[in-house]
């Protein structure tokens, strides 16, 4: 709960962090998150641009659709090609046969030496769509240098956002005595709630865009929430769930990234998980710095944070977004005061008998690589 002794006097933007990471930490978990894991990064300009680099995938299929290789065929067709390069090994999934790329005559088709080890060539292992994983590469003892390949940077972007909530306290207000809490104090209390509602909201609901002008014609710029911007590993389950389900989208949350993620769910979502598990264990977490206690569950794939999001209400409410808190910045400006949550004093017209004042914050989210963040969508209860 929000104390309003916080807003009394000086407020600075440190004690607005501790507000938000302590007393206002279930209203907006995620903010709270970053802020209390140290996740800032400044921004430098309105749209904050960030490079990010994945693994390369090593699995590709076989892309011939009449269907026709055999244990014999050794030049054959690939979906993506460049993940090989000569003298690389691979197996097929469907056989654990192995074989050696001797030459690519073209961008996605390879030259193999069949059946190298104890498994022979089969039909199988080059049928349409089979599945080949690259094992690894073998070179030549004294052979020259290999063929030269560089890691690629994809570019990443978001736009700020200007968060602003003002209050006005007339002269009276300000020269009266009241029997109850301080009437300052309380208003900045309140559009301190109104201002971090509002960024929860958009790191999970946010749109980006930078085309839009407020009534006034000045510019406006949305940041994207995680609901737009994660679109790799998106499930609709529009539906109940099973646990086998359940399992299976864990498999996907944790393809790539850190081995622990942290699920921000809507209640029904919520429900069925634990329905699931109300035999197993859980593990129970204070989260440093933020005033959270959350639950935890090990999955075969990781181990997943469950946090109840209250924004995830209604038609939302089956839905979740799990993410890789490593890969999360906020990204404040930093001139002329910067963009951290703040209170900005005397912002009235001269000579007015009030007081106006404003919360403010200006930021944009760094969500890192996408993929390593995914959602579920539609749960409506356990199967």
């Amino acid at each position: 709960m929000i104390n309003t002794t916080n807003f009394q006097g000086a407020v600075t933007p440190d004690v607005l962090s501790t507000v938000v990471r302590v007393q206002a930490a279930n209203e907006t978990p995620l903010y709270a998150m970053l802020l209390g894991g140290n996740r800032i990064l400044k921004a430098k300009s309105e749209e904050v641009k960030w490079y990010t680099t994945q693994a390369a995938s090593r699995r590709t299929q076989i892309n011939r659709p009449a269907d026709d290789y055999t244990d014999l065929t050794t030049t054959v067709a690939v979906d993506d090609g460049n993940m090989f390069m000569v003298n690389d090994t691979l197996i097929a999934e469907a056989t654990g046969e192995v074989m050696l790329v001797t030459a690519k005559p073209a961008e996605h088709s390879i030259t193999l030496v069949r059946g190298i080890g104890s498994v022979a060539a089969a039909d199988a292992s080059v049928a349409d769509n089979a599945y080949l994983m690259n094992i690894g590469n073998a070179h030549g003892e004294g052979a020259g240098s290999p063929e030269s390949s560089a890691a690629s940077k994809v570019k990443a972007f978001n736009y700020l956002q200007t968060f602003r909530h003002a209050v006005e306290i007339s002269g009276r207000q300000n020269r009266i005595e009241t029997l109850t809490e301080d009437e300052r104090a309380f208003q900045r209390a309140e559009a301190f709630k109104a201002v971090t509602r509002d960024i929860e909201h958009a790191l999970i609901f946010g749109a980006r865009n930078d085309s839009l002008v407020d009534v006034n014609g000045k510019k406006v710029t949305t940041m994207g929430g995680l609901r737009e911007m994660v679109t790799t590993h998106v499930t609709n389950q529009g539906g109940t769930m099973t646990k086998d389900q359940f399992i299976a989208w864990c498999e996907t949350v944790f393809d790539t990234g850190s081995a622990e993620k942290t699920l921000y769910s809507g209640p029904t979502l919520l429900t069925t998980i634990h329905a699931f598990y109300d035999d197993k264990t859980r593990y129970s977490t204070t989260v440093t710095n933020v005033g959270l206690r959350i639950q935890a569950i090990d999955t075969p794939h990781g181990r997943l944070n469950l946090v109840p999001h209250k924004g995830l209400r209604g038609q939302f409410a089956g839905d979740g977004i799990a993410v890789d808190v490593d890969n999360l910045k906020l990204r404040p400006t930093e001139k002329d005061g910067g963009g951290r949550l703040q209170l900005k004093e005397n912002t009235q017209d001269k000579g007015q008998d009030s007081s106006r004042e404003e919360i403010f914050a200006e930021h944009t989210l760094d969500f890192g690589a996408e993929q390593n963040h995914a959602q579920i969508r539609g749960v409506t209860a356990a199967a």
